[in-house]
């Protein structure tokens, strides 16, 4: 084959990638160190993997392309025998395109629990300025009397909320950041993103999820996650980091704050959030890396316990299997 034939070739091809434009190199940092909560790392050796990032890709339905897979019921693609699962409804895809690989009644509405923190951190990024700073109230705190993080005159900036709300699912900090934001302003923001993104099967009752008025489904959190992932990969980065040192303004005190994720600061680990009440029982929504792919995994409905090792039990499967 002439030499000018085959650069005529590579340079036709690597057009043809750029022309798609479907992913696009992103890197983000995947460590197991504490930080703090403005993100200052604390330890090195912080491993970095190249992720591709999502653009058209946000827009796609649970259904993916070219699996012929219902939108309820238990489905794989032909010819892989779907995995076993004590979820009530759960959803293995590739983030990325929406393909999806194992779907268990994806489209069945489910009581979110602290999953829907995952939005709330979404609104309260658009409507707050990080570094705001936010008093804690009596109000703000009977949501849950019984959490020890922020006390009746405790300041936080919102920044430090963010971190006690998402890692170890603190209730009081969720309605604290609706609460300084205007909470039917808040809420209806939540609403109004759903409904901009396409979650038709999703409604948010209250800032934390202790709510069962909160539900959603598979299919739709995966529409949440492609956009979080694309726009707010900061919130990603908080779910992902095992502990942070958070700060009370007035007097200097510092907290450590720990993750209730097992996931997190684990390899391979993009982020995600638990959710856990008796309406819902045990949810969790996972986002992985595997062969350069983020991949979307979410359990909903299934004991508090087992929704970790059903999480990776989905995962080894999907390994195994593509």
């Amino acid at each position: 084959m002439p030499a000018n034939f085959k650069k005529y070739i590579f340079f036709a091809a690597l057009l043809a990638v750029i022309l798609t434009g479907v992913v696009r190199p992103s890197l983000f940092l995947l460590g197991n160190g504490t930080t703090t909560a403005d993100g200052k790392a604390r330890g090195a050796g912080d491993p970095l993997i190249v992720l591709p990032s999502l653009t058209a890709a946000a827009g796609s339905t649970g259904g993916g392309t070219g699996t012929g897979l219902a939108a309820a019921g238990t489905s794989t693609p032909r010819g892989v025998t779907p995995p076993t699962t004590l979820a009530s409804e759960a959803l293995v895809a590739d983030l990325a395109t929406g393909k999806t690989y194992f779907a268990k009644n994806a489209d069945e509405r489910w009581a979110l629990a602290s999953v829907s923190k995952l939005m709330t951190a979404v609104v309260a990024t658009d409507l707050l300025g990080q570094n705001q700073h936010v008093t804690i109230t009596e109000q703000m705190l009977a949501v849950d009397p019984s959490q020890q993080i922020l006390q009746l005159g405790d300041t936080y900036t919102v920044s430090d909320l963010l971190h006690v709300m998402l890692l170890p699912s603190n209730n009081v900090a969720a309605e604290a950041l609706a609460e300084f934001a205007g909470r039917a302003r808040f809420l209806a923001a939540m609403n109004g993103r759903a409904e901009a993104w396409g979650m038709t099967n999703t409604y948010y009752d209250d800032p934390s999820g202790l709510s069962a008025g909160n539900q959603s489904t598979a299919n739709d959190l995966l529409k949440l996650a492609q956009h979080v992932y694309t726009d707010y990969p900061q919130i990603l980065a908080i779910t992902r980091t095992p502990q942070v040192t958070v700060t009370e303004i007035a007097t200097g005190r510092t907290t450590i704050v720990k993750s209730i994720n097992q996931f997190a600061g684990t390899a391979n680990f993009i982020g995600g959030k638990t959710g856990y009440t008796d309406e819902a029982n045990g949810n969790l929504l996972s986002l992985f890396s595997y062969k350069d792919h983020p991949v979307f995994i979410v359990v909903l409905g299934t004991n508090d316990g087992y929704r970790f090792d059903g999480t990776e039990k989905l995962l080894d499967w999907l390994r195994a299997n593509f």
